[in-house]
């Protein structure tokens, strides 16, 4: 082969690489300014506010219990939908499951339905008056009472993060499907060999090789969760007496108020809070492409 000819492949090989990236230069362009932009204005605005809104926002006396809420409910939400996810999963995995198809779809329904239908669906099903669920535990004799379950303070947020894991354990599900689905079967003919258990098997093959995946789904989640709106404006709006009014709903309550030193304030305190959990997942994709690699 010539040097001409050599030189001709070199060049077009370089074309066939760059071009990718700079078809990529546009989006990545109007991604950073729709994130940069509205995040330099955030911090300009408190700054030139001389950090009014963030002393008046940790000097506000209900700030205790927002912050108390959030990390509740963010545990809660979280935990209970990772629990379920890999219940789910492994279910799904299963030999002795027929269907998996159509089980599969019918469980990816409530991550897939508007958030506002789904806070309304559980609006009416917890209703204290004509709820479903308060009559099928009324009918069952699980109850003497109608439980008030969006107007009792001492259960409300439970409540409502119960609604925000059945909206998201199907993505836990999805995801750790897709990570078990990649594990080689010889390992667990190997285990089973060994003489190892399911317990075994789950603790020594499984939970090890979905490791990564179980860490995105953490992080993301908790993002989720605390930026997490709808669910609970719809059902009980923060209340009753502000016993499920996290970070987001403080920030529309301020909105609503035309407050707009103290929206900047919480919209500050939630973007530092979510950079952390940024960074937490960045460093998770990149420890995961390092063990691919």
């Amino acid at each position: 082969m010539s040097v001409q000819n050599l030189a001709a492949g070199t060049a077009g090989r370089r074309r066939r690489t760059g071009r990718p990236v700079a078809l990529m230069v546009p989006a990545l362009l109007l991604t950073a300014v729709l994130m940069i932009v509205p995040i330099v204005t955030t911090v300009i605005r408190v700054i030139s506010d001389g950090g009014e809104g963030l002393v008046r926002l940790f000097a506000m006396p209900s700030i205790g219990p927002v912050f108390l809420n959030t990390l509740v409910w963010t545990l809660v939400s979280v935990a209970g939908a990772v629990l379920i996810g890999y219940l789910g999963a492994l279910v799904l995995q299963s030999k002795h499951l027929r269907g998996v198809g159509l089980w599969r779809a019918l469980v990816m329904v409530p991550w897939i339905i508007p958030g506002v239908v789904a806070a309304t669906i559980w609006r009416w099903t917890l209703s204290t008056d004509y709820g479903i669920l308060n009559q099928t535990l009324l009918d069952l004799g699980l109850i003497d009472a109608p439980v008030r379950w969006l107007s009792n303070p001492d259960i409300v947020l439970v409540a409502v993060a119960l609604i925000q894991i059945w909206v998201t354990a199907p993505f836990v599900m999805l995801m750790v499907s897709a990570a078990l689905a990649g594990i080689p079967e010889e390992r667990y003919e190997a285990a089973r060999l060994d003489g190892a258990g399911g317990a075994t098997i789950l603790w020594s093959i499984i939970l090890p090789a979905i490791r990564t995946t179980t860490g995105i789904c953490v992080l993301t989640l908790a993002i989720w969760a605390l930026n997490s709106f709808t669910i609970i404006y719809v059902t009980t709006s923060g209340g009753p007496a502000g016993a499920s009014t996290i970070l987001p709903i403080l920030l529309y309550q301020a909105f609503q108020n035309g407050d707009q030193t103290l929206v900047y304030a919480v919209a500050l305190v939630q973007l530092v809070i979510g950079g952390v959990f940024a960074v937490m997942f960045a460093r998770t994709m990149r420890t995961d492409l390092e063990e691919q690699s």
